[in-house]
């Protein structure tokens, strides 16, 4: 699912960092406002804080998409392609 907030686009589909260096993910739960809520998941052990995306970007400044590992199957191809 993507999200246009302030003329950015989320890909609410990946874990997000914020600016402030916390990290979230949707929990494919809506709030009574319509906002994705996002839970805090940089915090092991510890019960995660819930936010709607509205109010986590005006707190915890703009998001970007955490960087996802490249598989052993994603350098195979990068290499036949070579």
């Amino acid at each position: 699912m993507h999200m246009l907030i302030d003329g950015a686009r989320i890909n609410l589909n990946r874990a997000q960092e914020a600016a402030d260096g916390s990290r979230w993910l949707w929990t494919c739960d809506i709030s009574d406002s319509g906002q994705p809520l996002l839970v805090r998941i940089d915090q092991p052990g510890q019960p995660g804080e819930v936010l709607p995306l509205d109010y986590l970007i005006r707190w915890r400044g703009p998001l970007t998409p955490m960087r996802e590992p490249v598989t052993a199957a994603q350098y195979r191809r990068a290499l036949q392609a070579a």
